[in-house]
């Protein structure tokens, strides 16, 4: 018996047997065991020969290309999620308990009912996999966008027309574990490139558009793109670059107009928000996290340098540019009593160096062509007479 709901032409169907023993329903969404040893086919593959000569007939040894690995289906859970096979199609298993053979939907990209927990809105909601979760939920790996509007939050569990289809969407790894490119030479797991021809306009290779609607009164936070680069193992090149993120702006051709800016990496605040309260805002922060400090080599929080043929023309390592005005050149914070005084007190001001600090004074302590020196900083120094 079909879905009282219908499906649409494209839905496909593929019979398979699930492993579980949970109650079934209907849209409930299952994934294969990528990981089975247990065959379907009562021979073992690895072993060979007559069937009542095998030792254990019921399994088939990785590596001997065992046939449960796309036929046996469970319920999701973190280490399976990759492998999303479908939901349960039609209402003819509901109410039933695993073990048993049935028919799901694979996820092909037609619109069929699945089983969903959320309030959901036409074209827009994001269906995902949770595990331990019966119904395509909100916080896990995205596999469909809903294509009614309808509420089946609050306990109200049920079906929703949605258009199942795991390419809209992007999402490589393992459960916890990440996926392994093996090759001992330079490799690229994603390569997207394109060339544009346009004249007018702006354009972008990837665009990422992030909002947040909801009120996020917990501790928390969001990123519109988060990169994370893990260094497992030994680097042992006498030249090398390792870059969590690399943003390289590279020119040829022309370039002709008095107000072209070209930049290599673009951070920009923009919006108009009520503030009522907040720590800071910043168009870069830099946080240096290291549990402990290199052994050799400078441990820094940002680098300039300019290794081009046309050294001599970079005008400033750092340019200030501020239309409405900038307040101050730096903003040292909580720095007093650092490790290597970074920022150490010095004496009182007097006559006898032609000004008086209002206080004490600082030193702030730099380094050049790997000589110290200190720049002096004072609060609203005032000229004094000099001493005779």
């Amino acid at each position: 018996m079909e879905s009282s709901f219908g499906t649409s032409s494209d839905a496909r169907k593929k019979r398979v047997y699930y492993t579980g023993t949970d109650t079934i329903y209907e849209g409930m969404p299952l994934c294969y065991e990528f990981d089975a040893t247990d065959n379907v086919l009562g021979y073992d593959k690895g072993a060979g020969g007559d069937v009542v000569c095998q030792t254990t007939p019921e399994t088939t040894a990785e590596g001997n290309q065992n046939e449960g690995k796309f036929i046996l289906v469970e319920d999701v859970a973190a280490d399976n999620i990759q492998w999303f096979a479908g939901v349960v199609a039609g209402n003819s298993y509901g109410g039933m308990i695993g073990p048993r053979w049935l028919d799901i939907y694979i996820p092909n990209g037609a619109i069929v009912p699945v089983r969903t927990d959320l309030s959901c809105t036409v074209g827009r909601t994001v269906l995902t996999l949770v595990s331990a979760s019966q119904e395509l939920t909100g916080s896990g790996r995205p596999v469909a966008i809903a294509e009614e509007t309808v509420d089946r939050s609050g306990g109200d569990d049920g079906i929703v027309l949605a258009k199942l289809d795991v390419s809209l969407f992007a999402y490589q790894k393992n459960g916890s574990n990440n996926l392994l490119l093996t090759s001992t030479s330079a490799g690229i797991l994603n390569d997207i490139r394109c060339d544009f021809a346009h004249t007018s306009g702006n354009s972008a290779n990837f665009l990422i558009y992030t909002t947040l609607s909801s009120a996020l009164a917990s501790d928390g936070g969001i990123c519109s793109a988060q990169v994370f680069l893990g260094i497992d193992g030994t680097i042992t090149a006498t030249t090398s670059y390792t870059r969590a993120v690399l943003a390289q702006l590279d020119l040829a051709g022309t370039i002709n107009g008095s107000n072209v800016h070209l930049t290599g990496l673009h951070a920009q605040l923009s919006g108009t928000p009520t503030f009522t309260e907040c720590a800071k805002v910043s168009g870069l922060w830099v946080d240096c996290v290291l549990g402990v400090a290199p052994s050799t080599g400078d441990y820094v929080g940002i680098r300039i340098s300019n290794n081009g043929a046309n050294q001599s023309e970079v005008l400033a390592g750092i340019e200030l540019y501020g239309g409405y005005g900038i307040n101050r050149l730096f903003n040292f914070d909580t720095c007093d009593g650092i490790t290597a005084n970074f920022i150490s007190n010095g004496g009182t001001g007097g006559a006898e160096i032609g000004i008086t600090s209002g206080g004490d004074w600082k030193k702030l302590k730099i380094a050049i062509d790997g000589n110290i020196y200190y720049m002096i900083a004072m609060i609203e120094p005032v000229e004094v007479d000099m001493v005779s």
